[in-house]
């Protein structure tokens, strides 16, 4: 598998799930907590990792104290090849993902801006010579630094972008520079617009690939071939933070793998469904994953 670089914000944290997320001044019970190290770019490089890929990742520096080494330490053990610089200036920041039943999540993170503002400096020679570079859209001006690197190198761009029609102007010059483009929508999202113009829309600007995640109601994709829905499997929720990054990563495993795009679809919607049963980043096999999705309507 030709090697892949992310490449957005990076800080550990912990998520505290619970049955219902709480009214203010209440409480809830935690039923299970865990570390991880996100945000997107590092969970989808993580699950990447775990299928065998030679992943790259590319973040904002870290404070060099016991959190920031304990993070690059951790991703090395996990198979993801960091570039994030470690300074005595910074601080670490440090993440509370609250995780509910309800598949919502909400998080809470210490504002750090030279951190996050670190990003635009960071070295991206990592991208040259490789197959295809994630971005995620909220990381500012870095994120165009990154993606004009990517296209004078000849390498695809694959966007994660939260799209809408309601400001179809927003993000535009990011989308318009990228192979393909993933946008999540909420269920909140999917009754206030149509997921299939989001696709049609992001394909029109140029996208190779559209993606379009729609939580419960499953994914669907639009490429020169038409357009694909595929249905979530029904699945007992537990923990739905990084589905999304669980399916950029799906998503680009099997773009790689020049899999045929219905199967690309149907591999990235069973792998990001799996991930919501569980707590945590899964750990199941492509093989286990496609054989599960084969066994789907």
């Amino acid at each position: 598998m030709p090697r892949i670089v992310c490449f957005g914000y990076v800080n550990p944290g912990v998520v505290f799930s619970v049955d219902r997320y709480p009214a203010a001044n209440t409480g809830a019970y935690v039923t299970a907590k865990r570390p991880f190290i996100g945000a997107d770019c590092a969970m989808a490089a993580q699950m990447l990792a775990r299928w065998g890929v030679e992943v790259h990742l590319i973040g904002n520096a870290l404070g060099a104290d016991d959190l920031g080494r304990q993070t690059l330490v951790q991703l090395a053990e996990m198979g993801v090849h960091a570039h994030i610089a470690l300074r005595r200036d910074l601080h670490t920041p440090y993440e509370v993902d609250i995780s509910d039943r309800a598949g919502t999540r909400t998080f809470f993170v210490e504002d750090a801006p030279e951190v996050w503002g670190s990003l635009i400096e960071a070295d991206l020679q990592a991208i040259a010579g490789a197959a295809m570079l994630y971005a995620d859209w909220y990381v500012g001006p870095a994120v165009e630094r990154a993606i004009a690197f990517a296209r004078m190198h000849g390498v695809p761009v694959f966007l994660n972008v939260e799209y809408s029609l309601l400001q179809p102007h927003r993000y535009q010059h990011l989308i318009t520079q990228s192979a393909y483009a993933q946008s999540p929508m909420s269920d909140v999202h999917v009754v206030q617009e149509d997921p299939r113009a989001i696709a049609k829309a992001l394909h029109a600007l140029g996208v190779e690939v559209a993606f379009v995640t729609r939580g419960k109601h499953g994914s669907l994709a639009i490429d020169p071939s038409g357009l694909i829905e595929v249905p979530a499997p029904s699945v007992n929720v537990v923990d739905t933070q990084g589905a999304g990054a669980v399916y950029s990563a799906a998503a680009m495993y099997g773009l790689l793998a020049d899999w045929p795009i219905e199967r690309v679809v149907r591999f990235a919607t069973t792998a990001a469904s799996l991930k919501c049963a569980q707590h945590g980043l899964p750990h199941m096999a492509v093989e286990a994953i496609v054989a599960h999705a084969a066994n789907e309507p």
